[in-house]
């Protein structure tokens, strides 16, 4: 579940392991601070600052939460680089709502650790969700889950369902859709007497699930009640396709698209299931999913990649010039659209429409392996290699971080 204010007994959990994970001793100060230890008082204070780390600690162990913050608070004003005082200091304000507080407190812990920073950047993102600066809550979540969690699944269930429902409302749902998935595996791993009803069970996975599947950029708190039940079913589908038991989806897809034909999201979800086994059912459902929703982007590029495998050319162009018309800045409708211009022998357009994907985005090796097919077309040869080592190079990097 996420963390939320005042859960007192799950944030104690929390940073006790994690501290545990990054090996900070809570009887202990760095070493590197031992002389500034002993001579460590400032004017007015009559302790020093092992005694405020030992009165800090004993406040916390005996759940003393004001105390223990105004401790925490006078010793790490006299050793600022106690990293374990400050992630201390910002789980207490994390969970007693005082969140401004809590990042500007996990903000100095990063500054200081550099062992094993994830679980830090996982703080700071969950107190920027709370303070709902979501681009800078995905920004720390994703850094924090790419240096890694820690072992307790408690809090990086916490990670990965927050970073997962920023995602669906920030416009990336694939993205959300694998964090969930990791989601469900833990799940079922850690009940495998009963993996699918563990995973089935748990309504909070499920929502997110089908708010994402849907392609709904909303927070599952801001989902209306008359959208329940639909979010629900997509969620219980998905998390079928989670589970690998692609039986069981399709009869809950089958189902979803009889009883909501005309909602949002729900041709286009069935399509997709369906591209790799059902290919002419997946270009109905997309659309379908165009009539039901005009707007649809996505649909019109998968369209237009399917048109494309099937060298119906012009078609394939249709649906990729509307969707760049429907998202300009869309760039993986830009690269559909520069290989269907190259599969039409129009280089020009084809290298017009791959630079601007290239340009969206620049660590995407599918935009550069395009770009530098439409060059070595267009005789550039030079350059085609440069795009052709910026593809080696990205796709090196992704396949490392995939392992």
């Amino acid at each position: 579940m996420p963390i939320r204010a005042g859960n007192r007994k799950t944030a104690c959990v929390l940073f006790v392991v994690v501290l545990a994970a990054l090996s900070l001793s809570a009887q202990s100060v760095p070493a590197r601070d031992i002389d500034d230890q002993k001579t460590g008082q400032r004017t007015g204070h009559t302790e020093s600052f092992e005694e405020l780390a030992q009165r800090a600690q004993a406040a916390l162990v005996a759940d003393k939460v004001p105390e223990a913050i105004r401790l925490y608070e006078r010793a790490t004003a006299i050793q600022p680089n106690w990293a374990e005082g400050w992630w201390h200091l910002g789980t207490l304000f994390f969970d007693t709502g005082r969140f401004r507080e809590a990042r500007d407190a996990f903000g100095n812990f990063l500054t200081i650790e550099k062992k094993e920073p994830g679980p830090g950047f996982a703080m700071l993102g969950l107190c920027e969700f709370q303070l709902k600066d979501y681009p800078k809550s995905r920004a720390a979540l994703e850094r924090g889950i790419k240096l890694g969690l820690g072992t307790n699944s408690v809090f990086a269930r916490s990670v990965l369902y927050e970073d997962g429902i920023l995602n669906t409302l920030l416009g990336q749902p694939e993205v959300a859709l694998q964090r969930f998935t990791l989601i469900a595996n833990q799940i079922a791993a850690a009940h495998p007497e009963s993996p699918k009803d563990s995973v089935l069970g748990d309504s909070e996975l499920l929502d997110a699930f089908g708010i994402a599947a849907l392609r709904i950029p909303k927070l599952p708190a801001d989902i209306p009640a008359t959208k329940a039940t639909l979010v629900r079913s997509a969620g219980r589908a998905q998390a079928f396709i989670a589970l690998q038991d692609r039986v069981s989806a399709d009869a809950e897809l089958k189902q979803l698209v009889a009883q909501y034909p005309s909602e949002s999201g729900v041709h286009y979800f069935y399509g997709v299931f369906s591209l790799k086994e059902h290919p002419p059912l997946a270009l109905d459902e997309f659309r379908r999913e165009i009539e039901v929703t005009p707007s649809h982007t996505a649909a019109r590029i998968n369209l237009a990649f399917e048109l494309l495998n099937a060298a119906d050319y012009d078609q394939g162009l249709k649906y990729a010039t509307e969707a760049i018309a429907l998202e300009p800045n869309n760039f993986v409708a830009h690269v559909v659209c520069g290989r269907l211009w190259l599969a039409l022998n129009n280089t020009s357009r084809a290298v017009q429409e791959l630079r601007i994907a290239v340009k969206l985005a620049p660590g995407s090796p599918d935009a550069h392996f395009a770009l530098s097919r439409a060059l070595t077309q267009a005789g550039q040869a030079s350059e085609a290699a440069r795009e052709r080592a910026q593809f080696q190079r990205l796709k090196g990097l992704a396949d490392a971080a995939s392992r």
